[in-house]
């Protein structure tokens, strides 16, 4: 599961227009509670507008990207949900997990967040309110984020070899640098955190308020692929070293279905 990101002048002609329309579906995928519009999608994307628009309609007419209704905002389409449906039985962990994640929220009274590592993104795919819905937690089940964004992300990435983790920072940076500066600074001021504690510490450097930590699940080759993040809104993390060390005992028991799943394939 080495990532090793390539130039897009590296690419043959012939795919680049298949990766960068591989790269609007991910983007898609981050933000599905309103969409995107095509100028920012262009912005993220680093691609100018008339390319995306081009992209954008053939992905519409194939069912994989929609408009958002009454607005010009841009979502993924219904083959996208269809598509999913029939790898789910092979890459959803968060189905097997329902109940242990569940009774793990209620007990620590948070919100808890699994997550599998894809490429230099996490993917949320399970989530569970302890205490009810907090609106200020914005991730949903299939949100994806930059791996440096999160607690969740962080925690896979700390435990990755340096040079990977390396490619990852210098890919996610320039992602993150496009919300501004400060947002990267906060971001690296969470995993210099992180790699001192062992385990992923975000202390509000993200959202204000919003704490969280994180540790990583392996596979039984030892990779970090997926993740556990209790996240709270408002309240510290106390004791923060017993809280990692509950997470990790439930992920030690989640961890075997890892090896069930077609990770290989997804990465």
């Amino acid at each position: 599961m080495q990532f090793v990101p390539s130039a897009p002048d590296a690419r043959p002609q012939r795919t680049r227009s298949l990766h960068r329309a591989v790269g609007l579906l991910r983007l898609l995928a981050s933000h599905t509670r309103i969409g995107w519009r095509l100028s920012d999608l262009a912005e993220h994307a680093g691609l100018d507008p008339a390319t995306v628009h081009r992209l954008l309609q053939a992905l519409v007419d194939d069912g994989l990207a929609s408009r958002v209704p009454g607005t010009r905002h841009y979502t993924l389409g219904p083959l996208a949900f269809e598509l999913g449906l029939a790898a789910a039985p092979y890459y959803d962990l968060g189905r097997d997990t329902q109940a242990p994640l569940a009774a793990l929220a209620q007990a620590l009274r948070g919100t808890v967040f699994l997550k599998l590592r894809s490429g230099v993104e996490s993917v949320c795919l399970a989530r569970h309110d302890g205490v009810g819905p907090v609106p200020s937690l914005m991730l949903d089940v299939g949100g994806r984020r930059p791996l440096c964004l999160t607690a969740g992300g962080v925690a896979m990435l700390i435990h990755l070899p340096r040079a990977e983790q390396a490619l990852i920072e210098a890919h996610n940076r320039r992602t993150i640098g496009r919300l501004g500066a400060a947002r990267w600074r906060a971001a690296r001021q969470m995993l210099q955190r992180s790699r001192a504690l062992g385990y992923a510490s975000n202390l509000g450097d993200i959202a204000a308020g919003i704490n969280a930590i994180g540790v990583p699940l392996y596979t039984p080759a030892g990779e970090p692929v997926a993740s556990l993040t209790l996240a709270l809104a408002g309240a510290s993390l106390a004791p923060a070293e017993a809280i990692a060390q509950r997470l990790r005992k439930e992920g030690d028991a989640i961890a075997p279905l890892l090896g069930r799943l077609r990770l290989g394939c997804a990465h």
